[in-house]
């Protein structure tokens, strides 16, 4: 059965911390393919101004191009809906031979409140998750959520180690308008794409 995983999120911008834990979860989880799926409107971030989808799609394009098991898909981009993963996660398998299993990838602090998300029932009963560990972080409420869910809802669950890469888009934005550099936090590709278009340095457009 081929395996497929699929990591979302914003990517407002994709950096190192994004690949590293969907190439670890590719070799860990023994994936043929990762998909990532920039999302247009996520539920938790209505609020938020965000760069457009022309350039976070073009950037996490760039970011990669260089690994053939990675590819971006537009499925959020370009649907009017606000981004629910569930829905999302349906209409791939859909579109998917049914000998192909989904993986959705998600780390720590995304799985520990997986149960508030929208349909959250639907989403653990019907779909298998891979989640990026780290080693001495929240293990014990991981592990005893991780216990429950299996019991409570029957869902495949597989853990990987994540490596430890303190870097968030949060604060590469924030270097960005404060003139500081960003070199080695997210692909060369990347941040050449985001100074050239201007990006982050006041709101993204």
């Amino acid at each position: 059965m081929k395996k497929i995983g699929i990591i979302g999120g914003t990517f407002d911008p994709i950096h190192y911390g994004h690949l590293i834990l969907a190439e670890q979860a590719r070799v860990e989880a023994g994936l043929d393919q990762v998909i990532f799926m920039p999302a247009k409107v996520q539920p938790f971030k209505l609020n938020l101004k965000i760069a457009g989808d022309v350039h976070r799609y073009a950037m996490l394009q760039k970011a990669t191009i260089g690994n053939p098991h990675f590819s971006v898909s537009r499925r959020e981009l370009d649907s009017p809906e606000i981004s629910y993963t569930c829905n999302t996660l349906k209409g791939c398998r859909a579109d998917l031979d049914a000998d192909v299993e989904l993986y959705f990838i998600i780390g720590t602090d995304a799985f520990l409140h997986l149960e508030k998300w929208y349909a959250a029932a639907e989403l653990l009963k019907s779909f298998s998750f891979v989640i990026g560990t780290r080693p001495g972080y929240k293990e014990q409420e991981l592990k005893e959520l991780i216990s429950r869910i299996r019991t409570q809802y029957g869902t495949k669950l597989l853990e990987i180690n994540n490596s430890e890469v303190e870097i968030s888009s949060t604060d590469i934005k924030n270097r960005i308008r404060k003139g500081k550099s960003i070199k080695y936090l997210l692909p060369e590709g990347v941040e050449e794409y985001i100074y050239r278009n201007k990006l982050y340095s006041e709101l993204s457009e």
